[in-house]
């Protein structure tokens, strides 16, 4: 009896181990952590941090509850609405983004309106993994300042899931298409949104308050560590190279990235040398 019940503790023992070898990615510790805060910093050159950009997401228990985006010209904090477990509605003083539904789990479109007014459509697709595939943004009304009246953003996985491309089309008043190209190498850890649980509405909540520019960031898996970005012709090939960044990651014991600098070269077809620019971002969370 006591031989048997040693080998059922090893058996028991050999198992654990080794279906948390098989998840070794998916610490334990990660799985319980919600991402509370993320905030983008211009570092100057006498090394002085200046704040972009800052978002903060709060929770009752795992659910979330609010999204809140404070920007160097703006602040908006959502309060977000659920029918049937679904997110159905965020809303921030007279600022409203609200999500419909087809056949799917995830959102197929939404409709950003300010005071009862119409600002924007969003129109959303997604793979049979349900990572979005492209969001369209049809503009009622127009940021000041814009002359963009549509925003399409198509992005590109790998096999492994990775988010590998971006490309952005811009319908101009005039009728003109401005198209952009970003594609993006990885890390092998983790992205701090790998398990945000609502992207499709931070994305539409995002790209509703004009400041966001790649919101590919929000599906990354894993986390990036380089980018590239072109301007492209008008048959869809790549022409001038518009920006190039890397990424130096700190992650902490559990695999979390807490902060990293992007130091990035800007560059513009009529001045031949790049603008450097170094900026840092900082990650907090909450774990249970």
């Amino acid at each position: 009896m006591k031989t048997t019940s040693i080998r059922i503790y090893l058996f028991v023992a050999v198992l654990l181990t080794s279906l948390y070898a098989c998840n070794s990615e998916d610490n334990p510790t990660i799985a319980t952590c919600l991402l509370t805060s993320t905030t983008d910093q211009l570092v100057e050159q006498s090394g002085q941090l200046t704040d972009e950009l800052k978002r903060t997401f709060t929770y009752t228990s795992s659910t979330l509850t609010s999204l809140a985006e404070k920007s160097t010209s703006k602040e908006a904090a959502f309060q977000v609405e659920y029918a049937n477990s679904q997110v159905i509605r965020a809303t921030s003083g007279q600022d409203v983004v609200a999500l419909a539904y087809g056949t799917g789990t995830r959102p197929s479109s939404s409709t950003f309106s300010r005071g009862g007014a119409t600002m924007s459509t969003f129109a959303m697709d997604y793979d049979a993994s349900g990572r979005m595939t492209k969001i369209t943004e049809d503009r009622q009304v127009l940021p000041a300042n814009s002359l963009t009246k549509q925003r399409a953003f198509t992005f590109t996985y790998d096999a492994d899931g990775n988010l590998t491309n971006e490309r952005v089309r811009f319908t101009l008043t005039d009728g003109s298409v401005v198209e952009q190209e970003t594609e993006y190498t990885f890390d092998a850890k983790p992205s701090p949104y790998k398990r945000f649980s609502e992207l499709s509405l931070l994305t539409a909540v995002a790209l509703s308050q004009a400041v966001e520019t790649r919101p590919s960031r929000f599906w990354h898996i894993n986390a990036p560590i380089s980018l590239k970005s072109y301007n492209l012709t008008s048959t869809g090939t790549r022409s001038n190279l518009r920006e190039s960044s890397t990424f130096a990651p700190v992650y902490d014991s559990d695999n979390k990235l807490m902060n990293q600098d992007q130091n990035a070269l800007l560059y513009q077809a009529s001045v031949p040398t790049p603008v450097t620019k170094k900026n840092r971002q900082t990650f907090t969370y909450s774990c249970m």
